[in-house]
């Protein structure tokens, strides 16, 4: 629990700009760019409770993502904001082509004229077999845009609505604990037992998607078959995939609520409550993420 506590200063620190205690902090220790955590307390003889707080940047870090606002304190490669992963993960050879590897978001918008969008630099001129990956890259950002009155923030990924909670995070790092596997929101939902088994295998990121057949020594391009730009991983084509994505944000509307899909199906199923809905429609609500997994795994459902 001291663990998931500390954490929580962590998001606070990242969220609360105008805090007194946050600025008294800031002076004392500097800030990393963005300013969304201080500096590493150095020093054998470092103030112990902040010391201890910064040190558990890196566990709270790895499950936060970022809503683009005005785009001043995201990194366009190396943060985490428009999708599951930073852009110099998803396309290192063109990171390592880029120009500026640690400029900002809005540094890499255009918000002039005909030309609105995104204008990444690079180093050389293109190969043509290299000229499909750029087309990826431009279509994997094209639907975000740079809010300009709108600061950006950080998201807690573990949660449906973004907010950091320190049961979440307990959760997960106790053993035994809730995060291990989302075993009742999978066998207790009223769907047929294919269905159930479907999405246990895509919990455990067994489905074969064309990741999978690439792992397993096939030589074969990697592309999801629904939007054809982005690599076919399970979590990509049973939450983040732009088709896909239309079924979500239709759930979401008939429930009349506003949801962030976690990053993986595993996590989406953990933070799936829905003690907001009401009785009479918790079980649609129960039922809901593993009827969508299902339409789109209907050739291993058989």
């Amino acid at each position: 629990m001291n663990n998931a506590l500390l954490c929580k200063w962590n998001w606070r620190f990242a969220n609360e700009r105008d805090a007194l205690w946050r600025s008294v902090i800031s002076l004392k220790y500097g800030v990393e760019e963005g300013g969304w955590c201080t500096r590493d307390v150095m020093g054998r003889n470092g103030v112990g409770l902040w010391k201890a707080i910064r040190k558990k940047w890196g566990l709270f870090d790895g499950k936060v993502a970022f809503h683009l606002g005005n785009g001043q304190r995201v990194k366009f490669w190396k943060d985490k904001w428009c999708g599951d992963g930073p852009l110099c993960e998803s396309f290192p050879s063109l990171f390592s082509m880029s120009m500026s590897k640690n400029t900002w978001v809005s540094e890499v918008w255009n918000p002039v004229g005909d030309g609105i969008g995104w204008t990444p630099l690079f180093a050389r001129a293109f190969n043509d077999w290299e000229i499909d990956l750029v087309e990826r890259l431009l279509q994997k950002i094209q639907a975000f845009r740079v809010q300009r009155e709108e600061e950006d923030r950080v998201i807690w990924t573990a949660s449906y609505n973004g907010a950091f909670s320190v049961r979440s995070l307990y959760s997960m790092m106790e053993p035994g604990g809730l995060s291990l596997f989302p075993s009742e929101r999978i066998w207790r939902a009223r769907v047929p037992p294919k269905v159930a088994f479907f999405a246990w295998e895509a919990s455990w990121g067994k489905v074969l998607t064309q990741e999978q057949l690439q792992r397993r020594g096939f030589s074969l391009a990697n592309r999801c078959f629904l939007c054809l730009s982005e690599e076919e991983t399970v979590d990509h084509l049973l939450l983040h995939c732009v088709k896909t994505r239309v079924l979500w944000n239709l759930l979401f509307s008939l429930f009349g609520i506003s949801w962030t899909l976690s990053w993986t199906v595993k996590t989406t199923l953990l933070g799936w409550n829905g003690g907001f809905v009401g009785k009479r429609r918790k079980k649609a609500w129960q039922m809901a993420p593993l009827c969508i997994f299902g339409q789109f795994g209907r050739r291993e459902i058989g």
